[in-house]
């Protein structure tokens, strides 16, 4: 009976684990996609429902390697920002003890989604210096991905394009991409 027993925890195993081979990116290839959040009057109502901090104009590039997630899976960079980038080649940092917890096991419905990954990004520049910011990596059948970048509790919104504002590093940041592998 043990041997059934054995026999049955590994094909539920080995059925958990799929290969994420497809995900990584070569050193000619990026993950690329614009926020989502459509603009608004920023004068009378916040410039979007959803997004905080990056115009409607901003583009996420990531380099990622899933088989890395727990030493340096890549890192991220926004571009189309009207003032000084949030994000510029800021390293993907792993968080070892999520490892250990339910939360790295975390899911989000529907899309396709086959494995998500929760990573602080520290940047050393522009408005989020000196901040951490949580970074979502979600991996979506097709060798597409989305990334939600989130940075405060979004309730200090400001408005992209007052770089003057930004610059205090007093500005949340929210932000979701969905992202395409393309070549660099």
């Amino acid at each position: 009976m043990d041997q059934y027993v054995a026999l049955l925890f590994s094909l539920v195993l080995g059925s958990a684990c799929s290969d994420l081979s497809e995900f990584r990116t070569q050193s000619d290839e990026v993950y690329r996609g614009v926020v989502f959040g459509t603009e608004r009057d920023c004068e009378t109502q916040p410039c979007s429902f959803i997004r905080r901090g990056f115009p409607n104009e901003a583009v996420l590039e990531m380099d990622f390697d899933p088989s890395e997630a727990t030493g340096s899976p890549g890192s991220v960079t926004v571009s189309g920002e009207l003032c000084d980038p949030a994000l510029s080649q800021t390293p993907l940092l792993p968080i070892p003890p999520l490892f250990h917890d339910q939360l790295s096991q975390y899911d989000f419905p529907g899309n396709g989604r086959l494995r998500n990954y929760l990573f602080l990004a520290r940047p050393s520049d522009g408005p989020l210096s000196g901040r951490d910011a949580m970074v979502f990596v979600s991996l979506i059948r097709g060798g597409r991905a989305e990334v939600r970048v989130i940075a405060g509790t979004g309730q200090s919104a400001c408005d992209p394009s007052d770089c003057d504002r930004r610059a205090t590093g007093d500005c949340d940041f929210f932000g979701v991409f969905a992202l395409e592998k393309t070549q660099r």
